[in-house]
C-alpha cells in the first residue's frame, strides 16, 4: 500500500470511529490491501504471508474473468505499540467485493474449493451508492466506488468471519 493511502485512510477511520459514523466505506485495490510484505493490513487476521491464499483465490477469479475487478472493503484498525511491526497502525478488513460477469454459482464455486479457507458467506451485492463507497487510489485520492462497475458486471461479496 502506498504511503499516501495509508495517510489518507487512517484519518477517515479514525474520524468514523470518534463520531460513530460508519455509513461511508472505503476499499481498496485488491494489489494495494493484500501485499503479502505490507505489515500495514490485516485479512481475516491473517498479515504478510498469510494473505497468500486469499490472493490465489482472487487469480483464480481473474483467470475465469478477466474483466473482473476486486476491492478490499475496510471497517477498521488497531494502533499497535510493538518493535516487531514496522507500522504502529494496522487495517483490517474480512470482505472482499468482486465486480465480475461471473455468475453467482461460478463464483461460489471458486471461493468454496479451499477446505481451510473458504468464506463465511457469499452473496450478491446491490450496491446502495446512497451510502457512500469510495476507493482509496494510490496517490491516497477518494474515488467514487460507482464509477467501477461496468455494463453486465454483478456484484458480490465475500464474507469471512
Amino acid at each position: 500500500m502506498q504511503k499516501q493511502q495509508k495517510e489518507t485512510i487512517i484519518p477517515l477511520l479514525k474520524t468514523a470511529e470518534a463520531t460513530r459514523s460508519y455509513q461511508t466505506k472505503y476499499w481498496f485495490t485488491y494489489q494495494d490491501y493484500l501485499d503479502p510484505d505490507d505489515d500495514f493490513t490485516d485479512f481475516v487476521c491473517e498479515r504478510l504471508e498469510g494473505k497468500q491464499p486469499y490472493l490465489d483465490l482472487i487469480q483464480q477469479v481473474l483467470a475465469a474473468d478477466q474483466t473482473a475487478k476486486i476491492f478490499v472493503q475496510v471497517y477498521g484498525y488497531e494502533e499497535y505499540e510493538h518493535a516487531a511491526y514496522t507500522n504502529t497502525f494496522v487495517l483490517s478488513a474480512e470482505t472482499l467485493l468482486v465486480l465480475s460477469r461471473l455468475s453467482l454459482s461460478e463464483i461460489e464455486h471458486i471461493f468454496h474449493a479451499p477446505e481451510d479457507i473458504f468464506p463465511s458467506d457469499i452473496g450478491e451485492e446491490r450496491p446502495d451508492f446512497a451510502q457512500q463507497a469510495f476507493v482509496v487510489g494510490e496517490h491516497g485520492d477518494l474515488l467514487p466506488a460507482e464509477t467501477f462497475i461496468e455494463e453486465g458486471h454483478s456484484a458480490y461479496y465475500c464474507w469471512w468471519d
